[in-house]
């Protein structure tokens, strides 16, 4: 991932077959996967020249909240940025919220759960 690039989290109940769909209609290309026991539960796939991302949305994500069906929304915004505590600190101003303060995850990124003013949920990574 780069700076500035911005790519959908598409939170799934059948990761494998959501998957599976994006594969045969779409061409999508497998280039990332974190498994959690043994099991798939974020995959990265490269559409074309662009990226979309499919999480598992059937417990909680790192916001308290259920994706599927309870929250309401299915896609959260993934956002990589040059400075994460810039981006963390202009939240509020800018009309959000810091719903998840940075942290590092067992994946190796530090990330940070942002909410628009619409509540949208921006998971915000450090870029690398």
């Amino acid at each position: 991932m780069t700076t500035g690039e911005v790519f959908p989290i598409v939170n799934c109940r059948d990761l494998p077959a959501t998957k599976a769909f994006y594969v045969q209609v779409f061409g999508a290309r497998q280039s990332y996967e974190y498994l959690h026991e043994g099991q798939e539960v974020y995959v990265t796939l490269d559409v074309g020249a662009g990226k979309i991302a499919l999480g598992l949305g059937t417990g909680p994500a790192m916001y308290g909240e259920t994706p599927l069906p309870a929250s309401g929304h299915a896609v959260d915004l993934c956002v990589y940025t040059p400075d994460l505590d810039a981006a963390v600190a202009l939240a509020a101003t800018a009309g959000g919220r810091v719903v998840v303060e940075p942290q590092e995850t067992p994946w190796g990124e530090r990330v940070a759960y942002l909410a628009d003013p619409e509540g949208t949920m921006v998971l915000t990574i450090q870029d690398a």
